[in-house]
């Protein structure tokens, strides 16, 4: 019976052992199977994040170190992306210098910052989780901080769906256009419920950008699948990268362009035909397709063939580039910039430090000098004629030199000794020293030599130099008669101004004195029409104190025109200042990328010279009437020579007149003497 139980006991124990080991079997089963699930969710989120990781990577290292600028700006918004950063960091810091913040400097309210200039952010990488942060990450992109033509990739780590990729990157990217940030990239990280949501295709990460124009549409920023990163592969699509040439074709969209007529850079076609009245006339399709032209009219209209754009003119109205500066304070063509009116603006556009700070110039495409025009000197007199062959200091040499001849043989006369008169003017002529040395400088000859061979030494020295002065004189004043007739007009604006010349503008080029108010405050602007008619008579007149700035092209494009009616412009000898031209539009338009390409490539093929030999030619600042061979002396240019004569005879007969009568009277005193003592 004992035995019974004790078996009974036995069998009880083991199955309890039995049934405990199964509990633990079965519980160790299902941790297990939760540790197997809970490694694969994260090995998946691993793997898609690795994946952003190194398609972040390729881009930085393929793209972002062919620039001379190494600096990498990354901005990030969330602190759980931090570990993300670090891994980029360490993949690409032995590549790129790199500044990592969360908040930018602060800039003032207007966005210039004007204390200092700083080296603006080229390259940038912006980590963000939602759309959210994306926004306050925006806010901080100023111009004055970030190269709008720069690089930008933008790193979304929190999207929460693979189907809500698409619309998540067009907000980005419509955010991005309207800043004109056109370079950009945008990839988008998976949330972590991807595998749980039944989407098994996360082995990718997809590359988003996009195209602001395209054969449908224009200035619209559409996303679109650029590239895709495979785990293994890296980008799909080799030959797409990940930044590529986006203005290059403009598939025809219209682009707004400000100007007005400036001669001869602009000249619309109506005004041509009123300039040249044999100017062909075109057809209407020709004048659907040349509106302009002029030297920088050709350049648009190049620029429009080459980038496939549509031009819209816009007609600046009164025609004035107007004064760059805030919104509100903006005029003339540069308000049309300022308030987004116009793409862009053309027409001797001068690049300065005030326009630059408002407006962004392209590349300097030309460089014109900008002149005075002046009228001629006020013509010479006859006795200013006989002076003008020989300068001053020939002239003082020569009176000198008389001066001293004569000093000498008057002292020799009446205070020398008879030796040393005898041996200085001669034995047979020291009375008529005088009269002979001004004979012989005058051309006449003497009636008897002196004697005495230093006498003679010195009357040969005498002749020789008197030879070669009339000489010289001879010649030089039959040239300077066959030249203009006119005193010299001062050289350069100060001494214009200092003589008295009032400066005229009929364009508002007083940016070339901005660095000197004085003068610019002297400046009186004139209408188009006042110049033509009035200031253009004035300044044929000789004499006239007056002098009007004007590009060097202008001015021969003028004289091409008005030497058929007999006027002419002339020009002052030392230039003003130096213009360099440029195309302006918005600080942060996308557009100089493009243009610089093809502006620099006019310059260096020659196009922009010839384009401006069509109008610009030197030729023209000559006066096509004045006779330029040999021409013979008639008696009206000898008017001079003929009024010395007629004052040395009426010298003459005065003198003589006066010696008759002083004669007379000393016979008749003389005579009265003589009866007196008789």
């Amino acid at each position: 019976m004992r035995l019974a139980w004790t078996c009974t006991g036995q069998l009880l124990v083991l199955l309890l052992s039995e049934l405990r080991f199964s509990a633990a079997a079965a519980n160790l089963a299902n941790n297990k199977t939760l540790a197997k699930l809970t490694g694969q969710l994260q090995s998946a989120s691993f793997n898609h994040t690795e994946l952003l990781i190194r398609a972040t990577a390729d881009i930085l290292l393929q793209h972002y170190t062919t620039f001379t600028s190494k600096q990498l700006y990354v901005r990030w918004e969330d602190g759980a992306s931090g570990p993300l950063v670090d891994e980029i960091l360490r993949r690409t810091a032995t590549h790129l210098s790199v500044l990592v913040e969360r908040d930018p400097p602060a800039t003032p309210a207007d966005g210039l910052d004007q204390s200092h200039h700083q080296q603006l952010r080229l390259l940038n990488l912006l980590l963000v989780t939602d759309c959210a942060e994306f926004d306050h990450v925006v806010a901080g992109l100023t111009d004055e901080l970030y190269d709008y033509s720069g690089l930008y990739t933008v790193l979304l780590v929190g999207a929460s769906s693979k189907r809500q990729h698409l619309e998540t990157a067009g907000i980005i990217l419509r955010t991005l256009w309207a800043r004109y940030i056109v370079n950009v990239v945008v990839l988008i990280g998976d949330g972590r419920q991807q595998r749980a949501d039944g989407d098994d295709d996360d082995d990718d990460v997809r590359l988003y950008t996009y195209f602001p124009y395209g054969e449908d549409y224009c200035e619209r920023a559409l996303p679109v699948v650029w590239n895709v990163y495979e785990r293994g592969v890296g980008f799909v699509h080799r030959e797409h990268s990940p930044f590529p040439p986006k203005l290059d074709n403009f598939y025809h969209c219209p682009l707004a362009v400000a100007t007005f007529p400036v001669f001869p850079f602009i000249i619309p076609s109506a005004m041509m035909a009123n300039l040249w009245p044999g100017h062909a006339e075109r057809t209407e399709q020709e004048e659907e397709e040349e509106d302009l032209k002029g030297i920088e009219a050709m350049v648009l209209r190049t620029l429009r063939q080459r980038l496939n754009f549509r031009l819209q003119l816009m007609n600046v109205d009164p025609p004035d580039w107007g004064t760059a500066g805030p919104r509100d304070q903006a005029t003339g063509a540069s308000a049309y910039i300022r308030h987004l009116r116009a793409n862009l603006t053309i027409g001797y556009w001068a690049t300065t430090l005030h326009r630059n700070r408002y407006m962004a110039s392209s590349f300097a495409y030309y460089t014109s000098q900008l002149v005075l025009a002046v009228p001629p000197g006020p013509p010479y007199t006859s006795l200013e004629l006989l002076r003008c062959p020989l300068d001053k200091p020939i002239w003082t040499f020569l009176l000198c030199s008389l001066a001293a001849g004569l000093a000498v043989i008057g002292l020799l006369r009446w205070a020398g000794s008879p030796t040393a008169r005898h041996f200085v003017l001669g034995h047979n002529a020291p009375n008529r020293a005088w009269p002979a040395m001004i004979a012989v400088l005058l051309g006449a000859g003497l009636s008897r030599a002196p004697r005495g061979s230093f006498a003679r030494a010195l009357l040969l020295c005498w002749l020789a130099g008197t030879l070669v002065l009339r000489s010289a004189y001879t010649s030089s004043m039959i040239r300077f008669l066959q030249s203009d007739r006119n005193h010299t007009v001062p050289a350069n604006l100060p001494a214009l101004l200092d003589a008295g010349y009032q400066l005229y503008m009929y364009r508002n080029y007083s940016f070339a004195f901005d660095a000197y108010p004085h003068i610019g405050a002297r400046v009186q602007l004139v209408t188009a029409h006042q110049f033509r008619t009035a200031i253009v008579r004035r300044l044929q007149r000789p004499g006239a104190r007056l002098c009007v700035l004007l590009p060097l092209e202008t001015v021969t494009f003028l004289n091409r025109n008005l030497t058929r009616t007999g006027q002419l412009l002339r020009i002052a000898r030392e230039r003003v200042t130096v213009a360099k031209l440029a195309i302006y539009t918005q600080r942060t338009s996308a557009l100089l990328g493009p243009l610089n390409k093809l502006l620099e490539r006019f310059v260096a093929s020659g196009l922009l010279h010839r384009w401006a030999a069509q109008y610009h030619q030197l030729r023209f600042l000559a006066n096509p009437y004045q006779y330029r061979g040999r021409q013979q002396l008639v008696l009206a240019d000898m008017d001079g020579p003929f009024e010395i004569l007629l004052v040395g005879l009426g010298l003459g007969a005065g003198t003589f007149l006066i010696e008759l009568v002083a004669g007379r009277w000393e016979g008749g005193k003389r005579k009265k003497r003589q009866s007196g003592e008789q």
